[in-house]
């Protein structure tokens, strides 16, 4: 049986910084599976991994950051902010982030970026005069989705110029890493090393 291949992980650097969203309050390993759509494997390999670094203390309530892993979050949250459910979109679960002090982009790549892993569509957004506004003319959100702008403004913290990503897909998992997806494509550069090494 020496010829076949380890046991791969089977998740990606967003599921990584999901996992380390969800350990803000203790997680059961059950949960993680569910909200990500992982295997309980991949997961039981994750926590492994975390906890090899000192991120994660498990008790009997789940796995949650310590002090250390507490610190790399704040890190990671300085380029970007966690997903917050924002509603629906085209009857499909939408999903939204913050990317702070964002480089140059061109908002049809990042479409394409959220398209590419698994999202059905996404918006890209900035932050002017407090509002979220199509970049390409300035257009506020509001004007034509009322209901999105109001559930992006209420459950994010908006900072003049920073990116907001919606991404949709057929499911809650795919919706949210898909805006992770696009938020790594961005501030890949500035993720702390110690979260690039859990999917090596």
């Amino acid at each position: 049986m020496s010829w076949k291949r380890g046991a791969y992980p089977e998740y990606t650097l967003e599921d990584a910084v999901a996992v380390l969203f969800l350990l803000k309050s203790p997680t059961g390993r059950k949960t993680i599976s569910e909200v990500l759509g992982l295997g309980e494997g991949s997961v039981r390999t994750l926590l492994k991994k975390l906890s090899g670094l000192e991120l994660i203390t498990s008790a009997q309530r789940g796995h949650f950051l310590n002090e250390k892993g507490m610190e790399l979050l704040e890190r990671l949250s300085s380029s970007f902010s966690e997903v917050s459910k924002v509603g629906t979109i085209e009857g499909l679960p939408a999903y939204a982030l913050v990317v702070r002090n964002p480089p140059e982009f061109k908002s049809i790549d990042l479409r394409d970026e959220a398209i590419r892993f698994f999202a059905r569509g996404a918006m890209i957004l900035v932050v002017k005069d407090g509002e979220p506004v199509f970049p390409e003319d300035g257009r506020p959100l509001r004007e034509t989705m009322k209901e999105l702008a109001d559930n992006v403004s209420s459950s994010l913290e908006l900072g003049e110029g920073d990116l907001i990503v919606i991404t949709w897909a057929a499911d809650e998992a795919n919706a949210m890493k898909s805006a992770y997806h696009v938020a790594l494509h961005l501030k890949g550069e500035e993720i702390p090393e110690e979260i690039k090494s859990l999917v090596r």
